[in-house]
């Protein structure tokens, strides 16, 4: 069967060694981090690869290793992560670890009669490409996508498991883990490892965004807001009890799609942070959305006609989690498409910092 997803891109801000204030890394780049994870991985019991206790970060969300492509041409990683999930997202998914800590293959939560221990969750893909500095999440129907998990699973892989040798790890009094090099004399200082990405779109250097913040008279801000449970709700939709809704009977408990449209004149670095947030909040293909209109004109400019992305179909083969090898070799087949738009918006920036 033919699965249909979409691609959001994010920046790698930072990956490697920091020193407190520190701008620049001493070691540990984005491509030695994976490769040392992928080290690490390889036979390593399932549930290992979860970095917390659960036992004592019940705060954390279970997040284990699933599967990993390494591309030894481009340099790239294709990750299948299990995010540990409830069931109030659609079709749930278990995976029996057998007592040699190897897995059997995921089975939906409703065609399973196994009386087995199962770990419950859903797959996450990640396409990790050292060369730009990049990462994209990959969302299917059936997947999850978490960039906040996704970055802590790193930092707690790098800190509480993966071993780097000729390093020391140190343990503060407030469980921070802080690292020393003990092999070079001229070097004192404790360094922290760190792994922070952020939303890619359009630079704000960009030409079109620049055209865009002249032409915007308004935004438009499109949301699903509970009738009942709208105190809950972030921004305008905690105000929608102030309204009377009309024709609701008192049978009536769905939700309601809402627009509001608010004058503002927002500069390129306002908009480019409006594309992110929308980036974060929303998924495409639904009624949630954010947008522009702009003067001399009737329509709307949605915020996803900046954001870098790309929509992918792959066949799944029968199989409940898409393989790390399958779904790389057809982003390879398109590699070069899916990364023009990030090339051309470096060289966007590149020629704006020299002048």
């Amino acid at each position: 069967m033919l699965q249909s997803g979409y691609m959001n891109f994010f920046n790698v801000d930072k990956c490697g060694l920091y020193r407190i204030f520190g701008q620049e890394p001493k070691g540990l780049t984005l491509a030695e981090t994976f490769e040392k994870l992928s080290h690490w991985k390889d036979g390593r019991n399932f549930e290992a690869t979860n970095p917390w206790d659960p036992r004592r970060n019940r705060n954390k969300t279970p997040c284990y290793w699933h599967e990993v492509h390494a591309d030894q041409n481009t340099g790239d990683y294709l990750l299948v992560l299990w995010k540990g999930d409830s069931d109030r997202h659609g079709p749930l998914f278990g995976i029996t670890v057998n007592p040699d800590g190897t897995i059997e293959k995921a089975i939906k939560q409703t065609e399973t009669n196994s009386k087995k221990p199962m770990i419950w969750g859903r797959p996450c893909y990640y396409w990790v490409v050292p060369e730009l500095n990049i990462v994209a999440s990959i969302k299917f129907e059936n997947s999850r996508t978490d960039s906040k998990m996704f970055q802590e699973w790193v930092s707690g892989c790098i800190d509480l498991r993966v071993e780097l040798p000729g390093l020391k790890k140190v343990t503060t009094e407030k469980n921070f883990v802080k690292i020393e090099f003990p092999n070079d004399p001229d070097d004192n200082y404790r360094y922290s490892f760190q792994f922070d990405m952020s939303m890619k779109s359009l630079s704000t250097s960009s030409a079109e965004l620049g055209e865009l913040a002249k032409k915007v008279t308004h935004i438009v801000k499109r949301e699903t807001v509970s009738i009942k449970s709208v105190d809950k709700r972030r921004g305008f939709a905690k105000f929608f009890k102030r309204f009377e809704v009309p024709f609701i009977s008192a049978e009536d408990n769905s939700s309601r799609q809402v627009e509001i449209k608010i004058e503002a004149k927002p500069t390129p670095a306002e908009i480019k942070e409006i594309i992110e947030q929308y980036a974060e909040d929303h998924e495409a293909g639904t009624w949630e959305n954010t947008g522009f209109s702009v003067e001399g004109s009737n329509r709307i400019v949605w915020a996803s006609k900046y954001r870098l992305s790309e929509n992918i179909s792959v066949e799944d083969h029968g199989e409940s989690v898409l393989s790390a090898k399958n779904l790389y070799n057809r982003i390879l087949a398109d590699r070069n498409r899916y990364l023009e738009p990030i090339r051309k918006d470096l060289r966007v920036q590149q020629e704006a910092a020299n002048g």
